[in-house]
């Protein structure tokens, strides 16, 4: 099977090929907004923790005057529409299950900032313009995306797996051949854990390109039902119980556990995993079993449930991107 996807990878490599000079030599269109594009991607599929660097964007544009927007695929969403707005700069008005889960959490959390999903970015975007004034489009899961131009070109790697297992899809995790980290603008290496490069990464890749280096970190903890705040330093030695369907699930339970909570019971679920009632009940009904004392989980997931779907105290916890080194190069990269 292995052999049969490698000659599939070969069919793969060589549509990229052509694709990169299609538009590279104008067989595709390529457009141009009339506002600032800060693309931010990877190489690979799967999470690199492209929300958490997108929602950190749009916070320091915000913070410095700018007027951003958000373009977001809305993967997982139903929606047929070509634009979605998912968040008018005020107001949450579209459900997971229209836009997706990712859009619906970064719009819980960033409600002055418009997001909008849609297939055509482009018409996405100058809807945008149009209708919200923003000044500056920030397109998450954006490097593949060749029909529209990007003044920034943010690519982001994973320091544990930068390359996956290094074979290109269908073999393998990545999109695209390694050499193609060189469209890049700003490299941001991400769960940063303290050596020069990740592995499979050197000087010869990315050569003299601005490199910023970031983790996740646990910034808050905000009850299901009410968003009353848990301070951290409370769950230190307590049993908890924690569930979540994100791409890098070991990164939510590593989070947990540096804070000191006793997890007792985890229960990773598949990427955007919908909840059902069976799921929920037979969460609450281990975590009493086990003695877990509270139910924790993502933002990402909790916006696929009801807030009263446990009795026991239920928390989502908000992770949010610390840039550990490179902060101003980060800064000169998304604000000039």
């Amino acid at each position: 099977m292995y052999l049969i996807l490698k000659v599939i990878s070969g069919f793969y490599f060589w549509g990229h090929c052509f694709r990169l000079w299609a538009y590279r030599f104008g067989l595709f269109p390529t457009h141009k907004l009339d506002c600032r594009v800060i693309s931010v991607g990877n190489l690979t599929l799967g999470g690199t923790g492209k929300t958490p660097v997108v929602m950190m964007i749009a916070e320091t544009l915000r913070g410095n005057g700018h007027k951003p927007g958000i373009l977001t695929r809305g993967y997982g969403g139903n929606s047929k529409k070509e634009v979605n707005i998912v968040c008018d700069g005020k107001n949450v008005l579209l459900s997971p299950e229209v836009a997706g889960d990712e859009a619906v959490m970064m719009a819980e959390r960033l409600k002055n900032v418009p997001i909008l999903t849609g297939s055509d970015r482009y018409q996405t975007g100058r809807y945008a313009i149009e209708h919200f004034g923003v000044d500056t489009i920030i397109l998450d899961d954006g490097f593949q995306h060749l029909g529209l131009k990007r003044d920034t070109n943010i690519l982001l790697f994973d320091h544990q797996r930068p390359f996956g297992n290094g074979q290109l899809f269908p073999a393998g995790e990545l999109r695209e051949p390694k050499r193609e980290a060189r469209r890049a603008d700003l490299v941001c290496v991400t769960r940063y854990s303290g050596s020069n490069y990740p592995p499979g990464i050197g000087e010869q890749l990315i050569k003299d390109m601005p490199i910023v280096k970031s983790t996740l970190r646990l910034d808050s903890l905000l009850k299901l039902d009410s968003n009353e705040v848990l301070e951290a330093k409370n769950l230190r030695g307590q049993p908890v119980a924690a569930f979540c369907g994100i791409a890098n699930p070991e990164d939510f339970r590593r989070i947990l556990e540096q804070i000191r909570a006793r997890v007792v019971y985890y229960h990773p679920f598949p990427d955007h995993h919908e909840y059902t009632s069976t799921d929920l009940k037979a969460i609450e009904e281990t975590a009493r079993k086990v003695g877990a004392k509270y139910i924790l989980t993502t933002e990402k997931d909790a916006v696929k449930f009801n807030p009263d779907s446990f009795s026991l105290p239920a928390y989502k916890v908000s992770l949010d991107m610390e840039i550990l080194e490179g902060r101003e190069v980060f800064n000169r990269h998304v604000l000039n």
